[in-house]
């Protein structure tokens, strides 16, 4: 019913258009109270409070002709939010703005400048955090603050453990996280301590496949708290595995 409605709607578009001419047919339609807005349609929320983005449309928005709206200025009210990544607007003819949120990401906290911010995994501070943050999220700290761009692929990395839910250390148990220029040290709320070497993606999650055999095998045999740091950073797919006695493998 509502695919037939559209088809009718666009059907009358199109003989307007046509009867009046390309400018004419168009002028006429900005004018129709057929094409008033009624409702706008906000979908994909799961952090922001709506009300929020209702407070960023343009003043007296409703009622307004549909082909008379900015749909670019909705566009750009709505992004500068700092909890939103992008926005697509459209019309759903007759009377229904349709505006779709992709939300931030965050996927650990950083402090700069003596603030604390949400880090998305491109490696982007987006918004300021509460200091309860530090409790949800891996703390994250560079040798140098063009790093967080850099090596955003590490970022990208834990938010791949985080949704993928199948490789140890699992993404709750992050506690910290250093990115430097020769190394990246991961380290869980166990006190593990886990070296990899910077590398692309894709590299990195083979690198984290190899880590979690190395956990897997650790928990089977009783030998995870007493392991101490894994490196992964070692030639021809080797692993150093050091414990806190002391031995090694």
């Amino acid at each position: 019913m509502a695919g037939l409605k559209r088809f009718l709607v666009w059907l009358v578009i199109s003989i307007l258009v046509v009867a009046g001419g390309l400018y004419g047919g168009l002028f006429l339609v900005r004018q129709m109270d057929l094409f008033a807005l009624e409702r706008v349609k906000i979908e994909g929320l799961q952090r922001i409070p709506e009300s929020e983005l209702r407070e960023l449309l343009p003043a007296k928005i409703r009622g307004q002709n549909l082909f008379r709206l900015d749909l670019r200025e909705i566009k750009e009210r709505l992004e500068s939010h700092p909890w939103v990544a992008s926005v697509q607007v459209s019309r759903d003819l007759p009377r229904t703005v349709v505006i779709r949120v992709k939300e931030e990401d965050p996927v650990a906290v950083v402090v700069l400048s003596g603030k604390l911010y949400f880090l998305n995994p491109d490696g982007r501070p987006f918004a300021e955090a509460p200091k309860e943050a530090l409790f949800d999220y891996p703390v994250v700290s560079v040798e140098a603050e063009e790093l967080l761009q850099k090596e955003a692929d590490f970022l990208r990395l834990m938010a791949w453990v985080r949704d993928k839910d199948l490789y140890l250390p699992c993404y709750e148990s992050f506690s910290q996280v250093y990115l430097g220029r020769e190394r990246i040290l991961l380290y869980t709320k166990e006190g593990l301590r886990i070296q990899f070497e910077p590398k692309p993606l894709a590299a990195l999650k083979a690198d984290y496949r190899k880590l979690d055999r190395i956990m897997t095998y650790l928990y089977r045999n009783g030998l995870y708290r007493k392991a101490a740091a894994i490196r992964l950073d070692y030639p021809e797919g080797r692993a150093l595995l050091a414990y806190r006695e002391g031995k090694a493998r």
